[in-house]
């Protein structure tokens, strides 16, 4: 009767070990699966807004206001660009940073935006030197900061 007392008590102990050992890697995968989600849907957001500068105009950048650019585009209007409330937000159609029409291009619930920024680059060349944009996008989760930057030549007609 000892005997099976013990057995059965170092049988609960592997039971409980490898049920432990099954929940910490289930965690490990969720937390994997997490951030690449995070990293796709960051990469959405950011290429969307890259295709939507790749027809800016501009060989400068506007900032009027802090952490708020406008971009000239080709038909004379612009597009904004901000972070307000750790979301991205963009404007096709404003003259300015105070005005109506702004929408978010993130949810903070899948990630916070910490920053956005441009900088203009006339290249020196003579020959092919377009004005390039340089846009650097850092989203933030759980604590943990990515980048996503991207070199933009813009087209001038």
């Amino acid at each position: 009767m000892v005997e099976m007392l013990i057995a059965s008590s170092i049988g609960a102990f592997v039971v409980l070990a490898i049920q432990q050992q099954l929940q910490w890697q289930t965690g490990v995968q969720h937390l994997k699966i997490s951030r690449a989600i995070l990293l796709l849907s960051a990469q959405a957001t950011a290429n969307q807004l890259f295709d939507a500068l790749q027809s800016s105009a501009a060989t400068h950048v506007s900032n009027p206001q802090n952490g708020c650019y406008l971009f000239p585009q080709q038909n004379g209007g612009a597009i904004g660009v901000r972070v307000r409330n750790n979301q991205l937000q963009h404007n096709s159609m404003t003259l300015d940073c105070s005005g109506y029409g702004w929408q978010s291009l993130t949810d903070k619930s899948q990630f916070k935006v910490t920053r956005f920024t441009a900088e203009s680059y006339a290249s020196v060349s003579p020959v092919g030197g377009l004005p390039k944009l340089l846009i650097t996008l850092t989203v933030d989760r759980r604590g943990e900061d990515f980048d996503f930057k991207r070199l933009i030549t813009l087209s001038v007609n």
